[in-house]
């Protein structure tokens, strides 16, 4: 059903100023008040208004003058400001270590902790709180927000609805940590976050897909620019969909889910028992992932699909397969595969990723949270 838009109010149209000046400079981009406002489509006033305000909090910055040459007056140019917020970011999708980061605007990494896991304990939300308090104690930086994300299914009020590999179910983790640290906190599935990151940092597009092969297998689609949630929270969750009924028994009581045939243990697993096929194993193993999103790939009409994993395994053997799995099913004259890549940004993507994401939902709202 379509609805009619209620008018915004001067609050909402502050914030949307806010975020649009910001999304135009992150992540290292230097533009005028004039080249701003023309984008936006603001008012000289207008974009004097908000660029005045995001200064003042610390949002943004002066860094000179352009070196542009001609006729006409230079302009002051303005960029993102690096020095005084931080955002916490806490990564808990590895599996034997707990990782934390203090990030600065432009996701950064400035400082990092890592805490190991005790596998026959597995983590508990104390753990993270633990993890967040380290990072607390070695800055000075004010603090905008604490982000976490980890592999599972998280509703739109940062409850853990089901995370398999955690042994978490219906656990309030935004909920208990902004009431333990009193700071906007934000709870993401990790497999997202790590598109966010290739979005940003990597070769990710507008209308992409990436694929996580880790302890499991996830996935995470952007459609012009949106992340893609879904009705209930878990689009892209494709390692528990069933590709051979009488296939090993998962880890979530069903029998051939995708995940057991390509997560990275069991991948690695295989080639260690069997070393002369390893790279036959490697085909195999990327044959089926092309074979799952070929249907995918050529209704969404992706631009581009990007898998990361471990080097050992998402490499041309497995790429080469599965480019030619999604090439027998989906190319034709008038449509060309998705651009298929291996993801390069290192173990460090979905920390940076929730860190954007973090920065970019709680940028806007600076002045009410110093207010408070």
């Amino acid at each position: 059903m379509i609805t009619t838009a209620s008018k915004a109010t001067p609050s909402d149209i502050r914030i949307n100023n806010i975020k649009s000046v910001f999304n135009r400079l992150f992540p290292d981009v230097a533009m005028s008040r004039s080249q701003l406002g023309k984008e936006i489509g603001l008012s000289r006033m207008a974009i004097s208004d908000v660029t005045a305000e995001m200064i003042e909090h610390h949002i943004i910055r002066e860094v000179g003058i352009d070196n542009r040459t001609g006729r006409g007056k230079r302009s002051m140019l303005l960029t993102i400001e690096t020095a005084f917020w931080r955002v916490i970011s806490i990564d808990i999708s590895q599996k034997f270590i707990l990782k934390g980061a203090l990030v600065d605007l432009c996701g950064r990494i400035v400082e990092r902790v890592e805490a190991p896991i005790d596998t026959e304990k597995g983590i508990s939300p104390e753990d993270v709180c633990a993890l967040i308090h380290r990072l607390m104690k070695i800055t000075h930086a004010q603090i905008l927000g604490i982000g976490i994300t980890l592999p599972g299914i998280v509703d739109d009020n940062g409850e853990v609805v089901r995370a398999v590999h955690l042994d978490w179910s219906h656990v309030p983790l935004q909920q208990e940590i902004e009431a333990k640290f009193h700071l906007p906190t934000q709870v993401t599935n990790a497999t997202r976050m790590a598109l966010v990151a290739e979005r940003f940092f990597g070769e990710g597009s507008a209308n992409s897909l990436l694929i996580r092969i880790g302890q499991g297998v996830g996935a995470a689609l952007c459609i012009n620019d949106v992340i893609v949630n879904g009705q209930s929270f878990i689009a892209g969750e494709i390692g528990h969909i069933i590709v051979d009924p009488n296939g090993p028994l998962c880890a979530c009581g069903r029998k051939g889910c995708l995940e057991t045939f390509l997560s990275a243990p069991r991948i690695l697993s295989q080639i260690e028992q069997t070393p002369q096929r390893r790279t036959q194993i490697l085909s195999e193993s990327g044959q089926i992932l092309g074979r799952v999103l070929a249907i995918s790939a050529g209704l969404l009409d992706l631009n581009d699909i990007s898998v990361y994993g471990p080097p050992e395994i998402v490499g041309e053997a497995f790429l080469g397969s599965m480019r030619e799995e999604l090439t027998t099913n989906i190319a034709s004259e008038y449509r060309k595969i998705p651009y298929l890549h291996r993801c390069q940004q290192g173990e460090d993507l979905a920390l940076r990723g929730q860190a954007v994401h973090a920065i970019q939902s709680f940028v806007a709202f600076i002045r009410e949270s110093t207010n408070a």
